[in-house]
Protein backbone atom coordinates (compact mmCIF):
# COMPACT_ATOMS: atom_id res chain seq x y z
CA UNK A 1 0.00 0.00 0.00
CA UNK A 2 0.83 3.42 -0.99
CA UNK A 3 0.33 6.82 0.70
CA UNK A 4 -1.05 9.45 -1.10
CA UNK A 5 -0.60 12.96 0.18
CA UNK A 6 -3.36 14.87 -0.80
CA UNK A 7 -3.15 18.28 0.20
CA UNK A 8 -6.89 18.60 -0.47
CA UNK A 9 -7.53 16.25 2.51
CA UNK A 10 -5.39 18.53 5.47
CA UNK A 11 -8.50 20.95 5.56
CA UNK A 12 -10.38 17.83 6.47
CA UNK A 13 -7.67 16.18 8.66
CA UNK A 14 -7.12 18.84 11.03
CA UNK A 15 -10.98 19.74 11.70
CA UNK A 16 -11.40 16.12 12.79
CA UNK A 17 -8.98 16.39 15.39
CA UNK A 18 -10.38 18.62 18.64
CA UNK A 19 -11.29 17.94 22.18
CA UNK A 20 -14.33 17.80 24.08
CA UNK A 21 -15.09 18.34 27.67
CA UNK A 22 -14.34 14.69 28.01
CA UNK A 23 -12.15 13.48 25.74
CA UNK A 24 -10.04 14.05 22.91
CA UNK A 25 -10.88 13.16 19.17
CA UNK A 26 -8.65 11.67 16.54
CA UNK A 27 -9.49 11.80 13.53
CA UNK A 28 -8.29 11.43 9.94
CA UNK A 29 -8.50 10.51 6.23
CA UNK A 30 -6.15 8.84 4.33
CA UNK A 31 -6.10 7.48 1.03
CA UNK A 32 -3.64 4.98 -0.04
CA UNK A 33 -3.27 3.17 -3.59
CA UNK A 34 -3.69 -0.96 -3.21
CA UNK A 35 -0.49 -1.19 -5.83
CA UNK A 36 2.12 -4.06 -3.83
CA UNK A 37 4.44 -2.01 -1.99
CA UNK A 38 7.47 -3.13 -0.19
CA UNK A 39 6.72 -6.13 1.84
CA UNK A 40 2.63 -6.10 0.89
CA UNK A 41 2.93 -9.17 -1.52
CA UNK A 42 4.95 -11.35 1.64
CA UNK A 43 1.59 -10.01 3.69
CA UNK A 44 -1.05 -11.04 1.29
CA UNK A 45 0.60 -14.46 1.02
CA UNK A 46 1.07 -14.60 4.87
CA UNK A 47 -2.80 -13.66 5.30
CA UNK A 48 -3.74 -16.13 2.63
CA UNK A 49 -1.56 -18.61 3.99
CA UNK A 50 -3.32 -17.84 7.65
CA UNK A 51 -6.78 -17.95 6.27
CA UNK A 52 -6.38 -21.57 4.68
CA UNK A 53 -4.85 -22.49 7.87
CA UNK A 54 -7.90 -21.63 10.12
CA UNK A 55 -10.26 -23.47 7.62
CA UNK A 56 -8.49 -26.94 8.05
CA UNK A 57 -8.69 -26.28 11.79
CA UNK A 58 -12.32 -25.38 11.86
CA UNK A 59 -12.56 -28.16 9.44
CA UNK A 60 -10.57 -30.85 11.27
CA UNK A 61 -12.80 -29.97 14.78
CA UNK A 62 -16.29 -29.89 13.13
CA UNK A 63 -15.04 -33.65 12.17
CA UNK A 64 -14.09 -34.23 15.49
CA UNK A 65 -17.08 -33.12 16.90
CA UNK A 66 -19.62 -34.25 14.60
CA UNK A 67 -21.18 -37.77 14.08
CA UNK A 68 -19.22 -39.07 11.17
CA UNK A 69 -22.48 -39.08 9.07
CA UNK A 70 -23.73 -35.48 9.89
CA UNK A 71 -22.46 -33.66 7.29
CA UNK A 72 -24.46 -31.12 7.95
CA UNK A 73 -22.45 -29.38 10.99
CA UNK A 74 -19.60 -30.13 8.65
CA UNK A 75 -20.83 -27.61 6.08
CA UNK A 76 -21.66 -25.09 8.96
CA UNK A 77 -18.54 -25.06 10.22
CA UNK A 78 -16.81 -24.99 6.63
CA UNK A 79 -19.70 -21.91 6.25
CA UNK A 80 -18.41 -19.81 8.80
CA UNK A 81 -15.51 -19.82 8.16
CA UNK A 82 -15.19 -19.18 4.53
CA UNK A 83 -18.05 -16.53 4.85
CA UNK A 84 -16.87 -13.10 5.31
CA UNK A 85 -18.23 -9.23 4.62
CA UNK A 86 -15.49 -9.74 1.58
CA UNK A 87 -17.31 -12.33 0.07
CA UNK A 88 -16.45 -16.23 0.30
CA UNK A 89 -13.14 -16.46 1.80
CA UNK A 90 -11.91 -19.52 -0.56
CA UNK A 91 -12.23 -16.78 -3.74
CA UNK A 92 -8.80 -15.10 -4.10
CA UNK A 93 -10.81 -11.78 -4.56
CA UNK A 94 -11.79 -11.65 -1.35
CA UNK A 95 -8.53 -12.55 0.41
CA UNK A 96 -7.19 -10.08 -1.46
CA UNK A 97 -9.48 -7.34 -0.16
CA UNK A 98 -9.03 -8.42 3.54
CA UNK A 99 -5.65 -7.91 2.85
CA UNK A 100 -5.88 -4.73 1.78
CA UNK A 101 -7.04 -3.29 4.90
CA UNK A 102 -5.04 -5.22 7.10
CA UNK A 103 -2.02 -3.28 4.75
CA UNK A 104 -4.13 -0.17 4.89
CA UNK A 105 -3.90 -0.52 9.03
CA UNK A 106 -0.39 -1.68 9.14
CA UNK A 107 0.54 1.40 6.81
CA UNK A 108 -1.25 4.06 8.57
CA UNK A 109 0.04 2.78 12.37
CA UNK A 110 3.46 1.24 10.94
CA UNK A 111 4.39 0.57 14.90
CA UNK A 112 1.24 -1.98 14.92
CA UNK A 113 0.92 -5.14 12.99
CA UNK A 114 -2.69 -5.78 12.62
CA UNK A 115 -2.10 -9.30 10.14
CA UNK A 116 -1.57 -11.76 12.78
CA UNK A 117 -4.52 -10.53 15.49
CA UNK A 118 -7.17 -9.80 12.97
CA UNK A 119 -9.98 -11.84 11.30
CA UNK A 120 -12.60 -10.79 8.90
CA UNK A 121 -14.88 -10.84 11.18
CA UNK A 122 -13.52 -8.16 13.37
CA UNK A 123 -14.91 -6.11 9.85
CA UNK A 124 -18.75 -5.56 8.59
CA UNK A 125 -19.90 -4.60 4.83
CA UNK A 126 -21.91 -1.49 4.72
CA UNK A 127 -24.45 -1.00 2.48
CA UNK A 128 -25.65 2.21 2.00
CA UNK A 129 -22.94 5.20 1.15
CA UNK A 130 -26.04 7.35 1.93
CA UNK A 131 -26.02 5.70 5.62
CA UNK A 132 -22.51 5.80 6.14
CA UNK A 133 -22.30 9.41 5.73
CA UNK A 134 -25.30 9.87 7.99
CA UNK A 135 -23.69 7.94 10.94
CA UNK A 136 -20.16 9.80 10.54
CA UNK A 137 -21.86 13.70 9.86
CA UNK A 138 -24.09 12.39 13.23
CA UNK A 139 -21.48 11.24 15.28
CA UNK A 140 -19.54 14.49 14.54
CA UNK A 141 -22.56 16.65 14.88
CA UNK A 142 -23.20 15.00 18.61
CA UNK A 143 -19.60 15.83 19.48
CA UNK A 144 -20.09 19.68 18.81
CA UNK A 145 -18.82 20.16 14.99
CA UNK A 146 -21.30 21.04 12.43
CA UNK A 147 -19.54 19.03 8.98
CA UNK A 148 -21.45 21.70 6.60
CA UNK A 149 -20.00 24.63 8.38
CA UNK A 150 -16.72 23.25 10.21
CA UNK A 151 -15.64 20.68 7.04
CA UNK A 152 -17.62 22.31 4.27
CA UNK A 153 -17.87 19.93 0.95
CA UNK A 154 -15.71 17.08 2.77
CA UNK A 155 -17.94 14.40 1.20
CA UNK A 156 -17.59 15.95 -2.00
CA UNK A 157 -13.67 16.02 -1.52
CA UNK A 158 -13.55 12.93 -0.71
CA UNK A 159 -16.14 11.55 -3.25
CA UNK A 160 -13.46 13.58 -6.10
CA UNK A 161 -10.75 10.83 -5.18
CA UNK A 162 -12.78 7.94 -4.14
CA UNK A 163 -16.14 7.73 -6.36
CA UNK A 164 -17.87 6.92 -3.48
CA UNK A 165 -21.05 5.08 -5.39
CA UNK A 166 -18.51 2.88 -6.71
CA UNK A 167 -16.91 1.66 -3.75
CA UNK A 168 -17.10 -1.30 -1.45
CA UNK A 169 -17.57 0.18 2.21
CA UNK A 170 -16.49 -1.73 5.53
CA UNK A 171 -16.68 -0.67 8.81
CA UNK A 172 -14.25 -1.73 11.30
CA UNK A 173 -15.26 -2.89 15.06
CA UNK A 174 -12.59 -5.61 16.47
CA UNK A 175 -14.46 -8.01 18.93
CA UNK A 176 -11.34 -7.40 21.08
CA UNK A 177 -10.69 -3.50 21.72
CA UNK A 178 -6.87 -5.05 22.46
CA UNK A 179 -6.71 -5.34 18.77
CA UNK A 180 -6.98 -1.49 18.31
CA UNK A 181 -3.80 0.17 18.70
CA UNK A 182 -5.46 2.55 20.69
CA UNK A 183 -7.23 0.23 22.77
CA UNK A 184 -4.53 0.61 25.71
CA UNK A 185 -4.33 4.19 25.38
CA UNK A 186 -8.36 5.03 26.74
CA UNK A 187 -9.66 4.41 24.26
CA UNK A 188 -13.65 5.09 24.44
CA UNK A 189 -15.36 4.57 21.34
CA UNK A 190 -14.31 4.53 17.66
CA UNK A 191 -16.19 4.92 14.28
CA UNK A 192 -13.71 3.48 11.22
CA UNK A 193 -14.71 3.05 7.45
CA UNK A 194 -12.81 1.61 4.80
CA UNK A 195 -13.93 2.98 0.82
CA UNK A 196 -12.41 0.04 -1.35
CA UNK A 197 -12.37 1.44 -4.92
CA UNK A 198 -11.40 -1.88 -7.25
CA UNK A 199 -11.16 -0.14 -10.17
CA UNK A 200 -9.61 2.82 -8.61
CA UNK A 201 -7.50 0.78 -6.58
CA UNK A 202 -7.36 2.81 -4.00
CA UNK A 203 -8.81 2.76 -0.42
CA UNK A 204 -10.05 5.40 1.84
CA UNK A 205 -9.31 5.12 5.65
CA UNK A 206 -12.20 7.41 7.20
CA UNK A 207 -11.54 7.25 10.93
CA UNK A 208 -12.87 8.99 14.43
CA UNK A 209 -11.92 8.09 18.35
CA UNK A 210 -12.72 8.99 21.21
CA UNK A 211 -9.52 9.21 23.42
CA UNK A 212 -9.89 9.75 27.62
CA UNK A 213 -9.03 13.07 28.28
CA UNK A 214 -7.03 11.90 31.22
CA UNK A 215 -4.90 10.01 28.88
CA UNK A 216 -3.08 13.17 27.30
CA UNK A 217 -1.64 16.36 27.72
CA UNK A 218 -4.19 19.06 27.32
CA UNK A 219 -1.29 21.01 26.02
CA UNK A 220 -1.07 19.00 22.91
CA UNK A 221 -2.69 21.58 20.10
CA UNK A 222 -1.08 20.44 17.27
CA UNK A 223 -1.85 17.87 14.77
CA UNK A 224 0.04 14.97 13.61
CA UNK A 225 -0.06 13.49 10.67
CA UNK A 226 1.59 10.33 9.08
CA UNK A 227 4.14 9.09 11.06
CA UNK A 228 4.18 11.68 13.11
CA UNK A 229 4.82 14.85 10.29
CA UNK A 230 2.93 18.03 11.53
CA UNK A 231 0.74 18.98 8.98
CA UNK A 232 -0.50 22.30 10.84
CA UNK A 233 -2.39 23.38 14.48
CA UNK A 234 -5.77 24.04 16.10
CA UNK A 235 -6.86 26.83 14.69
CA UNK A 236 -4.48 27.48 12.29
CA UNK A 237 -5.83 29.68 9.13
CA UNK A 238 -6.11 27.31 5.78
CA UNK A 239 -3.86 28.63 2.47
CA UNK A 240 -5.41 30.17 -0.24
CA UNK A 241 -5.11 27.12 -2.70
CA UNK A 242 -7.01 25.24 0.34
CA UNK A 243 -9.51 27.96 0.86
CA UNK A 244 -10.34 27.64 -2.93
CA UNK A 245 -11.22 24.14 -2.38
CA UNK A 246 -14.55 25.08 -0.56
CA UNK A 247 -16.98 26.79 -3.32
CA UNK A 248 -20.03 27.58 -2.07
CA UNK A 249 -22.07 25.39 -4.80
CA UNK A 250 -24.44 22.65 -3.48
CA UNK A 251 -22.80 19.34 -2.47
CA UNK A 252 -23.56 16.71 -3.71
CA UNK A 253 -23.74 14.87 -0.71
CA UNK A 254 -25.99 17.32 1.38
CA UNK A 255 -23.45 18.36 3.99
CA UNK A 256 -23.21 21.99 3.08
CA UNK A 257 -27.20 22.72 4.18
CA UNK A 258 -26.50 21.89 7.85
CA UNK A 259 -27.65 19.43 10.59
CA UNK A 260 -31.18 19.93 9.67
CA UNK A 261 -31.26 18.89 5.72
CA UNK A 262 -29.09 16.66 6.32
CA UNK A 263 -31.33 14.52 8.86
CA UNK A 264 -34.16 15.19 6.31
CA UNK A 265 -32.17 13.51 4.01
CA UNK A 266 -31.66 10.57 5.93
CA UNK A 267 -33.23 6.93 4.91
CA UNK A 268 -34.19 5.15 7.76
Amino acid sequence: MKFLPLRKLDPINRALVFDTHDCRVIGGCEIYTTKAAGGDKKLYKSISNTLTSRYETDLRLSEELSPPTDSKLQSKAVYQTLHSPFGPLDQVSARKTFAYMIATLNASHPDYDFSSVLRPTDFRREKNVRTVINTFNTTLFNLGVNVGNTIPRMWDTIDSEMDLTDCNIYSYSPDNVSDDPYGEEGLIWSNIYFFFNKNKKRVCYLYLRGISALSHSPAETGVWGLNGVRSGTMGESDSGDEADMWSDSKSIWGDDGGYDDMVEGMEM
